[in-house]
């Protein structure tokens, strides 16, 4: 009974060990929110650590590897015009991802990369900031007659 009382004692007055957040690991996009409060910096990210996905579109070659290889069906391809030329891109939905790096691993040209930032909460699971090539989409897209405008969640 005693030892219980010490140890409840000591951890009252140990020094904390949660790390506050939110952190200095941000994406640019999400300074304006986090003005209104104090930014405490956690420890830092390890190496190896499996964060947001960046898309580059300009060196991706359409191949569609990455899409057959997701195991949460997190990638779509689209049907797009780059330089009057019909090819297909992608757009990733982290809402779905499970950071496995699949798609990293099996991409020729390196276009999909992990990086460390890990800052990814929104209500909406849809939301632009949760969906990796969405701008570009928007951009290069080509409508074909049936096609849907967004992917169904489950399909």
């Amino acid at each position: 009974m005693l030892g219980m009382v010490y140890k409840v004692v000591e951890q009252l007055f140990a020094k904390k060990s949660t790390n506050y957040f939110p952190s200095k690991y941000i994406l640019k996009d999400t300074v304006d929110t986090l003005k209104k409060g104090a930014v405490r910096p956690p420890v830092a990210v390890k190496e190896g650590f499996r964060g947001r996905l960046e898309y580059n579109v300009e060196s991706c070659t359409g191949c569609g590897l990455c899409s057959k290889v997701c195991p949460a069906n997190a990638i779509e391809l689209y049907p797009a015009a780059i330089n009057d030329k019909k090819t297909k891109r992608i757009v990733i939905y982290l809402s779905r991802c499970t950071y496995c790096q699949e798609c990293v691993t099996i991409c020729p040209k390196n276009s999909i990369q992990i990086t460390s930032h890990f800052f990814m909460a929104d209500y909406n699971k849809y939301d632009v900031s949760l969906v990796v090539g969405f701008e570009h989409r928007q951009k290069y897209e080509i409508k074909e007659e049936g096609s849907p405008d967004v992917q169904k969640e489950g399909d």
